[in-house]
């Protein structure tokens, strides 16, 4: 659970004041994942020791909900194990996957730096622990560390480039290579072409989500690249049968599955036109 943390080292100016003594465990497994992040990495170990010192553990069930669309963010999540999906969630419950999280990766930086409630909801896809980083000892960071704050701008730089890709790929990709594309982003780099093998890292109704489509939509778009022999499913296990032509697929090098934004797949046209 949440330790208090003292007015003075929530709000400042930037400095942060004793906390109470947590368990040595908790404070093991809080320095190991600081010293793992990349968004700590160019600071010394005894500022990370000092950041751990100053964060908190946070256990969640699958399905727990780690922060709600409108809520205060306390500060920095770095996920140790588990996985987290970032959503935003329309009135009638529509949901859009902004991003899965997966260990090692953190979220929150934004809200957190601006002092701001968050704009999406987080929610545990499994059992999950994190380390939660408050917002003090970020802008203690910020205020002694060039190289940790040099850090943290590429960190939202590189996240709003990513964030810029997802309004191209919801705005102006057809539904055949949003998922062509994604398909190609879970092979290894080294199978340029040829054949391999992936494997969904959650569900298809959460990977309908992260690409804007219905599922239904999905299970259509998987059959129409299985019946064209550029790849074969067995529930979450992807065999990509050739490379070559899911690439060209992704850059919309065929007439795909789907038209506009690509989400029904009532007018799909034949991967073939790639050979």
């Amino acid at each position: 659970m949440r330790a208090a943390i003292p007015a003075r080292a929530m709000y400042g100016p930037f400095e942060m004041t004793a906390l109470p003594r947590k368990p040595m465990r908790d404070l093991r497994f809080a320095e190991g994942v600081v010293s793992t992040l990349s968004l700590f990495s160019e600071i010394s170990p005894s500022q990370r020791a000092a950041v751990a010192r100053h964060s908190w553990i946070l256990s969640a069930r699958r399905g727990a909900t780690l922060i709600g669309r409108d809520q205060p963010v306390a500060g920095v999540y770095a996920l140790a194990y588990g996985s987290v999906k970032l959503a935003l969630r329309s009135a009638d419950n529509e949901e859009r996957v902004l991003r899965l999280v997966s260990a090692g990766q953190t979220f929150g930086e934004a809200a957190a730096l601006l002092g701001r409630h968050s704009r999406y909801e987080a929610q545990a896809l499994v059992d999950s622990r994190l380390v939660v980083i408050p917002s003090a000892a970020i802008f203690s960071l910020l205020e002694r560390a060039p190289r940790f704050a040099h850090n943290i701008v590429k960190r939202l730089a590189e996240r709003t480039f990513e964030l810029l890709a997802e309004v191209e790929t919801a705005t102006m990709r057809r539904g055949s290579q949003r998922l062509a594309s994604y398909l190609d982003s879970l092979a290894e780099p080294a199978n340029a072409a040829g054949s391999c093998a992936v494997q969904l890292p959650v569900s298809k109704t959460l990977v309908a989500a992260r690409l804007g489509v219905k599922k239904g939509s999905l299970s259509r778009l998987f059959r129409r690249f299985a019946d064209d022999g550029v790849i074969t499913v067995s529930r979450r296990k992807i065999s990509i049968l050739d490379r070559g032509r899911l690439a060209e697929a992704a850059r919309g090098n065929s007439s795909g599955a789907g038209t506009g934004n690509g989400d029904d797949g009532k007018t799909a046209d034949s991967l073939r036109a790639v050979n």
